[in-house]
């Protein structure tokens, strides 16, 4: 049985059509994450944390110590920020998440909703993910997460704007899994 021409050059368009896409799926989502040369890389003692170089390392904070309090702000005067937190890990971590939660639910955000996670990018912990107002006044949300080693608990607070993270979401997903614990 002989094919139509017709249909051959229908079967092509569709596969071409179906191979575009597939191409474009691929390369759309390779953008989320920056090029290993637009990164830039914390090696410390107890851990390595890579983040896009646009990010800054807080190092002029009041309370910034390289190997155990630091923060890695957004760029362009934007207010989202990730701050590290590196504790004796004979602290119980829901105990570090109630001490912590006063701290954010009322003076930073106005939360509406709350919810447990038990995920920070590659790693397993407890938490909880506030959403709100920030300041009263613009929706964002906080999310108070801690994960432990043999030897350490790491407290990660992420604070955003909700029209920050469209552009930034990627970036936080990037540090997130790219935060790893030597011992």
């Amino acid at each position: 049985m002989k094919s139509h021409p017709n249909a051959i050059g229908r079967h092509r368009a569709a596969m071409t059509w179906v191979l575009s896409a597939l191409f474009w799926l691929a390369t759309a989502h390779a953008a989320d994450a920056p090029a290993a040369a637009d990164t830039k890389t914390i090696d410390r003692t107890n851990f390595v944390c890579k983040y896009p170089s646009a990010w800054d390392e807080g190092t002029k904070d009041a309370d910034y110590k390289p190997d155990t309090n630091f923060s890695l702000k957004s760029p362009n005067n934007q207010n989202t920020y990730v701050q590290f937190s590196i504790a004796d890990k004979a602290q119980d971590a829901q105990k570090l998440i109630d001490s912590l939660r006063p701290d954010f639910d009322g003076p930073a955000i106005t939360t509406l909703s709350t919810s447990k996670i038990t995920e920070w990018g590659n790693h397993k912990g407890t938490g909880i993910y506030l959403k709100g107002k920030i300041l009263d006044i613009a929706p964002g949300g906080i999310k108070i997460f801690v994960f432990n080693s043999d030897n350490h608990n790491v407290i990660v607070i992420e604070y955003y704007f909700a029209d920050e993270l469209k552009t930034l979401q990627a970036d936080l997903d990037y540090i997130s899994n790219n935060f790893t614990l030597k011992n």
